[in-house]
Formats: C-alpha cells, sequence, structure tokens
C-alpha cells in the first residue's frame, strides 16, 4: 500500500465482521473462483488476503482522486447498506444514494440536475416560511414533494459534473449505476460478493455485500482513505504556488539593485621623448 497513513482491518477483524461469507455454491459466478478460499456447508468462503489487497489498492485509488479534489459517489440502495452509506458519506465528505438510484443519472444528467434544482429551491423556500400563504393542503403537498425529492437526489444535490469514482455496495443489485460509469468512463469501486459478475468493475474488493458489519467495516476503511485525501488537497490549496525557476530568477533580478560599473579612465597623452623636442626647439632657432 502506497499510503501509509490508511488503516486497514487485519484478517481477523474481517474474520468477526464476516466478510469471508460468500453465497451458496449453486448461485456463485464463475469468474469469481480466483477469490474463493474454500467450500463450507454448501456455501463459498471469500479469500481474505486477496480481500485484504484489493481492498488496499482501492484505497489507494479513492485517495488518489480525492487528493485531485473530483467528486466521489457512494452508491448502496439495499436494506442493510442504506445507513451505513449516508453516515459514512456524509463523514468524508462526498455524495451519495442510498434509496433509489434513479435512471439516466449519468445518461440523462441536465434533466436529474433539474430535480435536485427544483429540491434547493422548495428547501429554501420552506426555510424562509413563504408557503405560509398557501393553503394546508398545497404545504402538505410541498411537503411531501420535498421527502420524495430527498430520497431520490437528496444525496446528489451538489453534484456539479461527473464525479471522479463510484464506489458501489452491491454491483449486481446497482447494475444500471455500473452500466452508467461505464458509459461515461466512471471509475467503478465495487464490492464485490460471489454471486455477482465482475466484469464491468475497476477495483473489485472480493467480500460479503450483504451482512450489515461487513459493508460497515468496508465502507469505513474507505472513507477514511478518501477524508485524508480531500485534506490533504486542501493542504495543497492553501499552499503559496511556487514560481518557476526561470520567473524567479528574472523576478530576483529585477528586485536586486544595479551596481554602476567604474567609468574607465581617460589615456594620458602620449609624451615625446625628450631629445626630439630638443632638436625641434634648435630648428626653430
Amino acid at each position: 500500500m502506497n499510503n501509509k497513513n490508511i488503516k486497514l482491518p487485519s484478517v481477523e477483524e474481517m474474520l468477526q465482521s464476516g466478510v469471508h461469507f460468500g453465497h451458496q455454491v449453486k448461485r456463485w459466478y464463475p469468474v469469481m473462483a480466483k477469490f474463493i478460499y474454500a467450500v463450507e456447508n454448501k456455501s463459498h468462503v471469500i479469500d481474505l488476503y486477496k480481500t485484504s489487497e484489493l481492498l488496499a489498492k482501492s484505497c489507494d485509488f479513492l485517495y488518489g482522486v480525492a487528493k485531485s479534489g473530483k467528486q466521489i459517489v457512494i452508491v448502496g440502495t439495499k436494506r442493510q447498506a442504506s445507513l451505513s452509506v449516508e453516515k459514512y458519506a456524509r463523514e468524508c465528505g462526498v455524495l451519495f444514494v442510498n434509496q433509489r438510484w434513479l435512471g439516466g443519472t449519468f445518461t440523462n444528467f441536465d434533466s436529474i440536475r433539474s430535480s435536485w434544482l427544483e429540491l434547493q429551491r422548495l428547501e429554501k423556500g420552506k426555510a424562509a416560511n413563504t408557503f405560509l400563504k398557501y393553503t394546508k393542503k398545497e404545504q402538505l403537498l410541498i411537503e411531501r414533494k420535498i421527502e420524495k425529492l430527498n430520497l431520490v437526489v437528496g444525496g446528489i444535490q451538489n453534484m456539479e459534473k461527473f464525479p471522479g469514482a463510484i464506489i458501489v455496495v452491491d454491483v449486481k443489485k446497482e447494475a444500471t449505476a455500473v452500466h452508467e460509469a461505464n458509459a461515461y468512463n466512471i471509475p467503478v469501486v465495487g464490492i464485490v460478493d460471489t454471486n455477482s459478475n465482475p466484469k464491468n468493475t475497476n477495483y473489485v474488493i472480493p467480500a460479503n455485500d450483504d451482512a450489515i458489519k461487513s459493508i460497515d467495516l468496508l465502507l469505513s476503511v474507505l472513507s477514511s482513505a478518501i477524508k485524508l485525501g480531500y485534506e490533504d488537497h486542501k493542504k495543497d490549496l492553501e499552499k503559496p504556488a511556487e514560481k518557476p525557476a526561470k520567473v524567479a530568477s528574472e523576478e530576483k533580478a529585477k528586485e536586486e539593485p544595479k551596481v554602476a560599473e567604474p567609468k574607465a579612465k581617460p589615456k594620458a597623452p602620449k609624451v615625446a621623448k625628450a631629445d626630439k623636442v630638443v632638436k625641434k626647439a634648435k630648428k626653430s632657432k
């Protein structure tokens, strides 16, 4: 792992959280065979050493995305993942979808953007009490609309453009999100169980995507890497910009006072030799 400040869970911690539990043998996806350690009670056991190795790579990648200042989206709409997705997304300052992925979030970006702009308008109006002049029924309808919009676009309402990466809990369930990300070359970091196809996932984390403890542990590690990346990005912005060496040397030359060079002494006129002067004096007589 490149960044030593990111603490990875040990194999024992992952065992305690049930990260190693895969699906039943009859429900497996053959491509996942390379991530399977054994079969126990007709269910697959995931190789946690490979999970640890790939988790480290995913953390390095997400740290780099965050350090560059790009946005990241965590997607996990299943009941077991919903609370953890929102919790860790808010902790590390990223966007999230934890209720329902709206088809077209990326492929029909302008339409989805209009939905969260409408949400922001309604929330501002509610805060400013501008809806008090409406009837109780109209106010109730506005409240319901705010709740509905919050469920589907509340976590991504600050998405300015396509994110630098998305994190997906259960790539099989969130197949639409993965497909849209692939369409726009948005890297996908996915928690992939033994019943899922890892083909369209750029950074695979083989792990149990059904247990709350497993999801919580993995998201806590990924979010810590993202948080560290954003902190370093902020530090980089606060540093004074370094000027190129050539420009700096030119500015230094301008600042230094110029010292006047000493003028050359005038050459002394040539003096004729004494005997020539005497001869000329005799001729003149």
